[in-house]
């Protein structure tokens, strides 16, 4: 008895070429909208600097200047647009990645299936005696298996809490954008 099957080979190479090519669409759609993020948030900074070097040639006295410089050290819209920039990548991120995980998630289970079954017809045809080498194979199969487990979720964690403390960071730099204005404001006048 063969224990190759070329069909189940090719079947299996099949699938993980076709899990490559869905891990390498999702990261290209990730580049891609990151690429676009950045030409977004470019085009508006440079319409923010023209719009800004417009407002100074257009000043005609030390009052005017006086006002608009003031208006240059309100960091809110600028920390606004930054933190929102920072949470829409965060969120590509976290997507991609939950996508990616979704997707090898799936062929490792596959794989692991299959992996399973292939133990369980070897331990049927196994000669007397190999009894012990097949639980100790077994027993190594299922702790690999506990072992990629855990280590999804140790990454889903990881993920979770990386997730929380930019949130945390992120409210707490526009809540410091204000005050910090404010200092600023009250400091020239």
């Amino acid at each position: 008895m063969s224990f190759f099957n070329s069909e189940k080979l090719q079947t299996a190479q099949k699938a993980n070429l076709d899990l490559l090519q869905q891990i390498s669409g999702k990261v290209f759609a990730s580049v891609e909208q990151l690429s676009q993020l950045q030409f977004k948030a470019l085009r508006d900074s440079t319409e923010e600097h023209f719009e800004g070097v417009r407002k100074l040639l257009a000043v005609r006295d030390p009052q005017g200047f006086a006002e608009l410089q003031a208006s240059f050290t309100q960091p809110s819209a600028q920390t606004e647009r930054l933190a929102e920039f920072n949470r829409q990548v965060q969120a590509l991120i976290v997507g991609t990645q939950s996508d990616i995980a979704k997707l090898t998630s799936t062929q490792v289970e596959a794989g692991t299936q299959q992996v399973q079954a292939f133990v369980e017809e070897i331990s049927k045809n196994a000669p007397a005696g190999s009894e012990p080498v097949v639980a100790a194979f077994k027993s190594g199969l299922a702790n690999a298996g506990t072992a990629f487990e855990s280590a999804q979720k140790a990454v889903k964690q990881a993920s979770e809490a990386a997730q929380s403390n930019f949130e945390a960071a992120t409210a707490a730099a526009a809540k410091a954008a204000p005050e910090a204005s404010a200092k600023t404001t009250s400091g020239n006048k």
